[in-house]
């Protein structure tokens, strides 16, 4: 399994985060038309590092969570929840260690309402299969 089908299941069964994008959790992009509140997970990198012996199993990716939703305070509140779901958690395989690098906020003016958004980095020690 990936490391951002991995970080979704373990979003999709955060209560926290349940409660408020249901299985709104997607990855890569969320569907047209599709209703907020939602997460969007991105991978970033995930670089394959080598030593002289080969690869190394573990690797650490970064993907992005983009938190979705039609207020400000919505798209904190499911960056939080998101948050509260994965960092320093022991979610399992794959992962070894997660841990939040960077939150930052924008929004976009579409038609018809604006999107704001709550974007979380994460830093996920993994291990390859």
């Amino acid at each position: 399994m990936s490391v951002s089908a991995a970080l979704r299941d373990a979003l999709l069964a955060a209560p926290g985060v349940a409660a408020l994008v249901g299985t709104r959790v997607y990855r890569d992009e969320r569907p047209e038309g599709d209703p907020l509140p939602a997460i969007v997970i991105l991978l970033v990198s995930d670089p394959r590092p080598m030593t002289y012996s080969g690869a190394q199993s573990l690797r650490r990716a970064r993907l992005q969570l983009d938190c979705l939703g039609n207020s400000r305070g919505l798209a904190d509140e499911i960056g939080e929840a998101a948050i509260a779901a994965v960092e320093g958690k022991v979610l399992g395989a794959p992962f070894d260690s997660v841990r939040i690098a960077n939150v930052r906020n924008d929004s976009s003016r579409g038609d018809p309402a604006t999107t704001f958004r709550t974007a979380v980095d994460v830093m996920a020690w993994h291990h390859s299969s």
